[in-house]
């Protein structure tokens, strides 16, 4: 098998030699042929001779008398001059214009405040406000009082008005005019503080409300001073129709059977029955000899009233005096 294969591969090779042989002959072939037609070309074109140029006989000269002429003198040559060289006209100096002598604008006189100050209508704090010169905002000036303390500016309506030399900073005030400043305005007469008036009670309720207890009635509360001190020995009444009943004096003193001994200051209490006694109970401070009998009505009555639902009321009273 691989015998085979070589001689295929040989036979291959033999004809690739084969062909590019005869491609190397044919191309000589053609060379050569190309060169014999060009040699034959070349002999069959034919020579034209130019023909000689044809002398035209020129006449034999005649005999020529010869002049002998006198040999000249050469005049002298004249020396060129030299034409002097014009001088470069220069033109006339063109005087350097001087500038105008500048108008100096006039300073105006002016201030401006580094905070927001007061205007005020006249030159001195006790003349009302009229307006209010914001910072850095530079107003002119067009007058001062006598002493200069005090500056006239005007806005760009032209409404005008005074502010104090100490809280804004002036500048070109040389020629400031004085102005005759407004009257100072009337001193208000002070109002009398009015007395407070007295109150018609001594005491006086400060606040109420009740509360949710289904097991009983109960009335209870603080008595303070008007600065918020605790008042004690003080007794508060409850009423309801014919019926009243009168507590054990407020704070810890005791009263009947000794129940409010350890009451804090200011406080009382009073407990009715085991159930709520729905009513329009009526809470007054009173005065006492026996705790059962008021002898005098210290506050005005307050009315509460007192359900199933709503059976715990809390009174506060405040002494005035």
């Amino acid at each position: 098998m691989e015998n085979s294969e070589f001689w295929l591969t040989m036979q291959k090779v033999r004809y690739l030699s084969l062909i590019v042989l005869l491609i190397l002959i044919l191309y000589l072939a053609a060379t050569a042929l190309f060169a014999w037609l060009f040699r034959v070309r070349s002999e069959r074109v034919q020579l034209t001779r130019t023909p000689a140029p044809t002398f035209t006989p020129v006449p034999a000269p005649s005999a020529t008398t010869i002049v002998i002429l006198p040999t000249l003198t050469p005049l002298p040559t004249a020396t060129a001059v030299p034409s002097p060289t014009p001088s470069p006209t220069l033109p006339p100096d063109t005087p350097t214009p001087v500038p105008p002598t500048p108008t100096p604008t006039p300073v105006r006189p002016q201030l401006v405040a580094a905070n927001t100050v007061n205007v005020r209508s006249g030159p001195g704090t006790n003349y009302p406000v009229v307006a209010a010169l914001p910072p850095n905002l530079t107003v002119p000036i067009i007058g001062r009082n006598n002493e200069a303390s005090w500056w006239q500016i005007s806005n760009a309506e032209g409404a005008t008005g005074w502010v104090a030399g100490s809280v804004v900073q002036a500048s070109n005030t040389a020629n400031v005019p004085v102005v005759v400043a407004p009257p100072p305005p009337a001193t208000p007469t002070p109002e009398a503080t009015p007395t407070p008036e007295k109150p018609k009670y001594q005491f006086e309720p400060t606040g109420w409300y009740n509360d949710t207890n289904y097991g009983l009635t109960r009335f209870l509360g603080n008595i303070t001073d008007p600065a918020g001190n605790p008042v004690n020995g003080v007794y508060v009444q409850a009423s309801c129709g014919g019926f009243s009943v009168i507590s054990n004096p407020s704070g810890p003193i005791g009263g009947l059977n000794n129940e409010g001994a350890f009451w804090p200051p200011g406080f009382y209490d009073i407990t009715l029955g085991a159930k709520p006694i729905p009513c329009k109970w009526i809470l007054t401070v009173v005065t006492t000899d026996d705790q059962r009998t008021a002898t005098a009505t210290l506050s005005e009555p307050i009315e509460i009233e007192v359900t199933y639902d709503k059976s715990i009321v809390t009174a506060n009273w405040r002494k005035n005096w």
